[in-house]
């Protein structure tokens, strides 16, 4: 964000707005917040409304739009649970926005995620301190909420990356602190800090202290001097009650009908929201195209690989493909692999990692458009298949049809009018000859929609 056309978020041209999460502790409104149900001026705690969804969020965002006098939306983006948000705002207001940038994210939150974050509450809930979330603020489950930001710490980054940045390393003592046959620090036995002993017994061990456990620790003490125990436990339900299809049907066929212009922005690498959910929403959402950052640093490379996300992201809002290396390849498909091959390197590819996550970007084109032909294919069948019914329902009634004051009726229903709403009427412009004029009507479906019951299965 920043002036000028070279930022994806340009405050010259662009009226940005960013909205605070239901639940935070930082704003709005969350379990840090006075309940002006009780009298004593406590704040929610444990009676904060649960979950506060998606849904609710962009609800709330809208309202505030309004009071702001904001017509329209040019753009919603979001990273992580931002793109959830930014997903759901097309589907509740679809009107209201043109088009979407959704980062790292996914249409539904899935089971693994779910379970991930089953994991950071219960680690939290486990605190003996936290007391079903009626702790003393003064007092919190500083243990619990810590070890909770150390699990999700790592679900943000990849194992290669983890294990690349460490390397087994172990922390050293500086010089005068240890003799030159002990070069390397114990592991700690407690951490005050935290009230958590891990050891009883100091003097009976002498594990080694690796950097990475040096890390995550230093994590998780930084988040508790700003974070809230319960606004944390309320954020991870939220992110649990995202399902784009809730309320509004079969969950492909949600995803089908958001027709905004769309990038979708995926990591190879990630094991929070993994790359298949990026797929899915660019496979199903009919106007979105992908851009895949081949990284090694998990659900975090968003961040890390920062400017050349800004690089697409402009692109895609100047009207271009947002991978330049995928328009290309998209532009000399039937071209020799090898002559393709060669093109990219004349036109100096800047590494490796940029052309996988072309070709992946690339794959999920192809995919997309290998399922519209299919997605055709299907529909004319289903389509051939409703005329020949309809041809069989017409043969009958002519077989089973009698002569009434010139017009032809099925015997067997006075009102002609038949399944589908094929009605059988004498062609004007023949006499009494058997000769019939199909008018048909909208077709309804058995829940009384508007689909064609049997054609539209495959639609």
């Amino acid at each position: 964000m920043g002036a000028g056309d070279e930022c994806s978020l340009d405050t010259e041209s662009d009226f940005i707005v960013c909205c605070n999460y239901l639940g935070s502790p930082y704003g709005s409104s969350s379990p840090v917040t006075p309940d002006p149900a009780k009298p004593d001026g406590k704040w929610y705690a444990a009676d904060f409304p649960t979950p506060v969804t998606i849904r609710d969020n962009v609800r709330l965002q809208r309202k505030l739009l309004d009071h702001l006098g904001v017509k329209h939306l040019r753009m919603a983006i979001g990273g992580s649970m931002g793109s959830m948000l930014a997903l759901e705002w097309c589907a509740t207001y679809p009107d209201f926005v043109t088009e979407l940038v959704l980062i790292a994210g996914c249409g539904r939150h899935t089971d693994w995620a779910i379970g991930i974050g089953e994991a950071q509450r219960f680690s939290i809930m486990a605190d003996a301190k936290y007391k079903g979330g009626d702790y003393d603020p003064d007092d919190q489950p500083k243990a619990g909420l810590a070890t909770s930001r150390m699990m999700a710490m790592l679900s943000y980054r990849a194992p290669a990356s983890v294990d690349e940045r460490f390397s087994r390393s172990v922390m050293g003592l500086g010089p005068g602190e240890g003799s030159a046959k002990h070069t390397h620090m114990r592991k700690p036995s407690s951490h005050v800090d935290l009230d958590a002993v891990a050891h009883a017994n100091e003097g009976a061990q002498s594990l080694p202290y690796f950097a990475v456990e040096s890390y995550l620790q230093y994590q998780g003490k930084k988040f508790i001097r700003r974070f809230d125990a319960n606004c944390y436990i309320q954020l991870t339900y939220t992110l649990d009650s995202h399902d784009i299809a809730r309320d509004r049907g079969e969950y492909l066929e949600v995803l089908r009908r958001l027709t905004h212009r769309t990038l979708v922005v995926g990591i190879t690498s990630d094991v929070l929201y993994p790359f298949k959910l990026q797929t899915e929403l660019a496979l199903n959402m009919p106007n979105a195209e992908m851009y895949a950052i081949d990284s090694p640093h998990g659900h975090d490379a968003f961040l890390i690989e920062i400017n050349e996300l800004n690089k697409a992201i402009v692109r895609f809002r100047r009207g271009e493909r947002a991978d330049p290396n995928v328009a290309h390849a998209l532009g000399t498909i039937n071209e020799a692999a090898a002559n393709l091959y060669e093109e990219k390197l004349a036109s100096g590819l800047e590494s490796v990692a940029e052309l996988r996550g072309a070709v992946r970007a690339l794959e999920a084109e192809l995919a997309k458009s290998k399922a519209r032909e299919e997605l055709e294919a299907r529909r004319g069948d289903a389509l051939l298949a409703q005329v020949v019914q309809l041809k069989h329902e017409l043969q009958e009634i002519r077989e089973a049809a009698v002569l009434e004051g010139g017009n032809y009726r099925p015997s067997t229903d006075g009102s002609g009018t038949l399944a589908h709403g094929l009605r059988v009427l004498r062609d004007p412009g023949v006499g009494p000859a058997r000769r019939f004029q199909p008018v048909f009507g909208r077709v309804k479906s058995e829940g009384g929609g508007d689909a064609p019951a049997a054609a539209l299965g495959a639609f």
